[in-house]
């Protein structure tokens, strides 16, 4: 018999499968349709109730019985029914144990409740995930008038909240994810335009004293890691794109070169999130959180992540990304 967490992992398989089989609007309708329409119509009858008091009664119930680390709070004057997640039992449980079959497992926790609670004329007024265990996000009824609610709960005030990549949802919609690159929401969209000015891609090995790429690949668009961006200076390249290590990579040299660098000649900062790897406080150091690349290799097929197996090389990584986005490619 499985528990309530065991069943995480072939849950986010089963996500991966469908999407794979069916695509991403195969995904949000299983969602939608199977989880939110079939498995979770108690939100709802307690919603037809007792409006955000049934709501809140009804997820304390299943925070109880699935040991959630969250507070929810409730603000019946505001119309405001807030969550404050610190430790996600069921991404915690993907965390625990390596899994990373799917390219988001996060996003199915919207991607049931805002169909499911516009129904019952209830809506997800603000959410936030940041992809390791940690969010919060605010519900009201639709048709009141309602005030923001600060809380001493609040998550972003825990430094965990500087890791990981955040998704984040206004209004029951999810809101662009690098504003300044365009109204893409879906990270792989925000990859293809980001890198669609590039006929060409040269991939940087990892080195710290590499010499400068030959003449018929200057200026050429440059994908390498933050050890080779920080330290080997001007390669002749176009840094376009930045892939972070897991293993200890040296994030004070990053920021100095990447926050020197004028805004519009600044690279793309990437990074594999890969499951059994330390979180980075990316935030700290004044850096942009860098955009997640294992939903672009995962989609296009360029990667199968092995639960406790070797992890993958930065190199590794970097073709595959290149892969992923079909460009002509050369190693330097």
């Amino acid at each position: 018999m499985l528990g309530c967490h065991e069943f995480c992992g072939y849950y986010e398989w089963t996500f991966h499968y469908v999407r794979r089989r069916w695509g991403q609007e195969g995904v949000a309708r299983l969602w939608a349709e199977a989880i939110g329409g079939e498995s979770q119509r108690h939100y709802t009858e307690a919603a037809q109730q007792a409006g955000l008091a049934g709501l809140y009664r009804t997820w304390v119930k299943t925070g109880q019985d699935e040991t959630c680390d969250w507070t929810f709070t409730l603000d019946e004057a505001r119309n405001v029914l807030r969550w404050d997640m610190r430790q996600c039992p069921s991404k915690g449980f993907l965390l625990e144990h390596d899994l990373n079959a799917d390219e988001d497992y996060c996003d199915h926790c919207t991607g049931w409740m805002v169909p499911l609670l516009d129904q019952v004329g209830v809506e997800v007024w603000e959410h936030e995930h940041n992809h390791c265990g940690q969010c919060w996000g605010t519900m009201r009824l639709k048709d009141r008038p309602s005030q923001p609610l600060e809380v001493e709960a609040d998550i972003r005030r825990d430094p965990r909240w500087n890791c990981g990549y955040l998704d984040r949802w206004e209004h029951n919609q999810k809101q662009p994810l690098m504003p300044c690159a365009g109204n893409a929401t879906d990270p792989c969209d925000v990859l293809t335009r980001w890198f669609a000015r590039a006929d060409r891609l040269v991939v940087v090995a990892e080195g710290e004293a590499l010499d400068p790429v030959p003449d018929g690949l200057r200026g050429a668009a440059g994908l390498m890691t933050d050890r080779t961006y920080a330290r080997c200076g001007d390669l002749g390249l176009e840094p376009l794109g930045v892939l972070i290590g897991s293993d200890g990579p040296d994030l004070d040299a990053l920021s100095s070169r990447f926050l020197a660098t004028a805004d519009a000649r600044r690279p793309l900062l990437l990074h594999a999130y890969l499951p059994g790897a330390p979180l980075l406080d990316f935030v700290s150091q004044g850096l942009p959180r860098p955009l997640p690349i294992l939903p672009m290799v995962i989609r296009a097929g360029k990667y199968v992540h092995q639960p406790g197996g070797p992890a993958p090389t930065p190199a590794a990584l970097l073709m595959s990304l290149a892969e992923a986005l079909g460009k002509p490619t050369t190693v330097f």
